[in-house]
């Protein structure tokens, strides 16, 4: 006896099956839990917090776990101090307490004034994201100036990331005050361009005299060429601009090193990548991961190597523009101009071009990242030239008022949201 068989479907009616979700998985405020008196606005609220601050603390203390991790791989710090240095760092029950309170405070405020005012509009969340951004005060007082800002710009992805990053080279290049510390060192440690050539740039741009003596010195440790050497100790104390010499004296090719540069910056911060793309999948998407790990480990391992592969870039670019530069002036064709707007309009190109390798949806967060240093370079140049006065607590205030905006907003698109403030 035969059976009946079922209808066959097209590929695009099956496609268009496994795209559907039922509401309940939609980031919809109609499927939020809405406790319905006050003792379940408290409880409600107790759990969500409970939940944020271990999420928070597991996903900090993974990703410190991880990096630590690769400093003992490469003999830089003891393997005994893994846990310590990762579970047990303030920092990371700072970070953890944020999320935390954060999600409490939000969630029993929000609810509260819901039952009270016997409405859900946007007030409410508008005043409950305000006082919850007092959450902020968990953290160290440098950290809650970058959390501050990369809060206010959330609507500002449409800010170009060659423009962020013109500004941030400027002054990494010229202003180096006017850049975080750790940050800086990033870029010092990223970029391979020693410390001291940055510095003797700068003095050259700025019209002072470069003793051979003093250049000389600064690049003994760097196991220079004798090209290198007699380049540098016949240097005219006014020269239009700092030779390549100077920028990379353990070899004399500018093509060399742009080839060096790369493989470098790309083996070096390859482990670091794979950190950041690695531990919130393992984290936060551990659903999807067991559906389908063999799609999630290969779309997470390609994200990892675009990664790599654009920070690589940036840095070699950014680095060979500065070295054609150098042998433009030995034409003349440009005279001896060396203005220190170059390094900015050199990182404007460099930015614009790596860019791209990444994927779509990682440019307006890398936008997003930079775009806070930049504000706050321009902001520390002009509080330099008395244009603009300091707030205290300005940060403080900046997280409340950007907070309030996101909430009323509904602004959760994001899988960590949606599992720290609403499950």
């Amino acid at each position: 006896m035969s059976q009946t068989q079922p209808p066959r479907t097209s590929s695009y009616q099956r496609l268009v099956e496994k795209l559907k979700r039922n509401p309940s998985e939609r980031f919809d405020p109609a499927d939020w839990p809405r406790p319905k008196n006050y003792s379940q606005v408290l409880d409600h609220a107790l759990k969500g917090g409970a939940r944020a601050f271990i999420l928070g603390y597991g996903v900090r203390g993974g990703v410190n776990f991880c990096l630590y991790l690769i400093r003992v791989l490469r003999k830089k710090a003891p393997l005994a101090m893994i846990l310590h240095a990762s579970f047990k760092n303030l920092d990371t029950l700072r970070f953890a307490a944020m999320f935390g309170s954060f999600s409490f405070l939000w969630k029993s405020i929000n609810n509260g004034m819901r039952i009270y005012r016997n409405k859900d509009d946007r007030l409410n969340g508008l005043v409950s994201g305000a006082i919850a951004g007092l959450s902020i005060l968990f953290e160290k007082k440098e950290r809650r100036v970058d959390i501050a800002q990369q809060l206010f710009v959330r609507n500002g992805d449409a800010l170009l990331f060659g423009l962020t990053c013109a500004q941030v080279l400027y002054a990494y290049t010229m202003r180096p005050d006017t850049l975080p510390p750790d940050f800086y060192a990033f870029m010092i440690q990223a970029a391979r361009c020693p410390k001291e050539a940055l510095m003797l740039n700068n003095l050259n741009v700025r019209g002072i005299s470069v003793s051979p003596k003093l250049a000389l010195d600064s690049i003994q440790h760097l196991h220079p060429t004798s090209h290198a050497i007699k380049v540098i100790s016949q240097l005219d104390p006014n020269p239009a601009a700092i030779p390549c010499e100077i920028l990379h004296p353990w070899v004399d090719s500018c093509n060399l090193t742009a080839i060096e540069r790369f493989f470098n910056v790309f083996k070096s911060y390859l482990p670091v990548y794979g950190t950041l793309h690695f531990v919130p999948m393992l984290l936060l998407r551990t659903q999807h991961l067991r559906k389908d790990p063999t799609g999630m480990l290969s779309k997470t391992t390609k994200a990892t190597l675009k990664s790599g592969a654009f920070l690589a870039t940036f840095v070699t670019v950014y680095q060979y523009q500065i070295c054609m530069h150098r042998q433009l002036l030995k034409t003349g064709l440009i005279g001896r101009w060396n203005s220190k707007y170059l390094y900015g309009l050199a990182g404007f190109i460099c930015s614009y071009l790596s860019i791209f390798i990444e994927d779509k949806k990682r440019r307006s967060e890398l936008a997003l990242y930079v775009l806070p240093k930049a504000v706050h370079s321009l902001y520390q140049i002009a509080y330099s030239h008395h244009w603009i006065f300091k707030m205290k607590y300005f940060e403080v205030l900046m997280a409340s008022t950007a907070m309030g905006i996101i909430m009323v907003k509904d602004l959760f698109l994001s899988y960590i949201y949606t599992h720290m403030l609403y499950i």
